[in-house]
């Protein structure tokens, strides 16, 4: 699988998932990485999409 930008905030910000890693990285270049896989994928992908419903709702 290669590297996939996931979310890029305008700022630089960056999400990205690639090689078993899900890693954030600031814009001035600081970067975190987790290893996950597809399970851990699909799980916070679940609980990404309850937290935007859930955000949504109270607008």
């Amino acid at each position: 699988m290669s590297t996939a930008i996931i979310y890029a905030h305008p700022d630089g910000h960056e999400i990205t998932v690639g090689a078993g890693l899900l890693t954030a990285c600031t814009s001035e270049g600081t970067a975190v990485s987790l290893p996950i896989g597809p399970d851990g994928l699909r799980d916070v992908a679940a609980k990404l999409l309850a937290l935007a419903d859930e955000v949504e709702a109270k607008q």
